[in-house]
């Protein structure tokens, strides 16, 4: 009888104690991605995002917030104007991982260092995150990004229990430093985005700044630490580095000061005169109409980086009434040129002290604007345009 009684006691002892240690063994794993930079500019910069793993649930999901809807009719208008809203997004972690292999780009995974009530905690915010009513954020690119809400994410939650240690020295570097250095091998996108950018991006920028980088976020992690514990446990290498092209030339350099330089030697023959104001119609206008564009970027949209761009001061946008007055030999044209090539001279001066500085490929365009406007203010009379139609 005794026997007949023990064997279902064992049974259910066996079942039940199988059944806790399954439990006891569900765990959630929290870890930061770091993707390495690519040739495009738009992975220029890199990406970071997180991955939980569920052994319960048995998922492995990567919660990115650097996700928009390219498919949005008005994308162009919205991305232009500083519209266009970012939103977090979830998917498997080999759907994920699949770009980045593809396009050669290497990722690292920080495994993040926290009991399973935290680690509970960062799942729930995400969870929560994704909401259609929360998974949305007008995205900004230094302050506002895919790094910055991971940072956000662990300071929010963890508040005093978290310190973040230096990783550059405050006041040290600034974001333009930071960005150019990220866009070398990028070079005309990188003078195109320079010039749209004022002071804002020659801030010198605090440490916790600097984690708007996934490269920096990454560093900012490993020296973090959390309730005195290092915040990152262990650092994987999931996708080696890729073959990315090392500096490539400064094509916009070279090419801008060869123009300058073969407009020099022009200026001296008689025989170029005509094709010279043919120039400066057309190099008149283009500055115009760039300047036309900053102010654009300053008063029409609600891109920060962007109001108050001192490159406005030789972009300028009445050079559109230069390049109409040119080819008909107004007086005015004299006028305009004098008090132009002043305004410029005094920009480049002020330049010196002023917390925006124009970039190097700014240089010989200056000295191009300075050379025909020299020209003009001479009153040196040439044929019309007409006279060769």
């Amino acid at each position: 009888m005794k026997k007949r009684f023990l064997l279902p006691i064992l049974l259910f002892t066996f079942f039940f104690s199988n059944a806790s240690f399954a439990q006891d063994s569900c765990a959630l794993r929290i870890s930061v991605l770091t993707c390495g930079v690519g040739e495009e500019l738009y992975s220029s910069y890199g990406h970071s995002a997180v991955r939980i793993i569920d052994s319960c649930k048995a998922t492995d999901i990567v919660y990115n917030y650097g996700t928009f809807n390219f498919g949005d009719p008005d994308f162009y208008m919205k991305f232009t104007k500083g519209k266009l809203l970012y939103y977090l997004n979830d998917e498997g972690f080999e759907d994920f991982m699949g770009l980045y292999v593809y396009d050669k780009r290497s990722v690292i995974e920080q495994v993040i260092n926290v009991n399973q009530q935290d680690a509970a905690l960062i799942a729930a915010f995400l969870q929560d995150n994704l909401k259609e009513s929360n998974k949305y954020y007008k995205y900004d690119f230094l302050f506002d990004n895919c790094s910055t809400r991971i940072r956000d994410l662990f300071a929010n939650l963890f508040k005093d229990r978290i310190h973040f240690s230096q990783i550059i020295s405050n006041d040290s570097v600034t974001f333009r430093t930071l960005l150019n250095h990220y866009e070398r091998n990028v070079h005309w996108e990188r003078v195109g985005i320079n010039l749209l950018m004022s002071h804002v991006v020659d801030q010198k920028m605090k440490s916790y700044e600097s984690m708007f980088l996934p490269d920096y976020l990454m560093k900012g992690f490993a020296l973090a630490t959390l309730d005195g514990n290092k915040l990152v446990g262990e650092t994987k290498i999931l996708l080696a580095d890729g073959q990315f092209t090392q500096n490539k030339l400064n094509e916009p350099r070279l090419y801008l000061w060869l123009l300058t330089g073969i407009i020099f030697l022009c200026s001296f023959s008689k025989k170029m005169e005509i094709p010279l104001r043919f120039f400066d119609v057309l190099f008149f206008m283009l500055l115009g109409l760039l300047g036309c564009l900053m102010l654009f970027m300053w008063f029409g949209t609600e891109h920060k980086v962007c109001a108050r761009n001192l490159n406005l001061l030789w972009a300028f946008p009445l050079h559109l009434i230069a390049a109409f007055m040119i080819p008909r030999n107004w007086k005015h044209t004299a006028t305009y040129a004098k008090y132009t090539s002043w305004l410029l001279i005094g920009a480049v001066f002020y330049n010196l002290f002023a917390d925006q500085k124009y970039i190097v490929e700014v240089t010989p365009v200056i000295i191009l604007i300075l050379l025909r406007l020299n020209h003009y203010s001479k009153q040196m009379k040439y044929l019309s345009f007409k006279k060769y139609a």
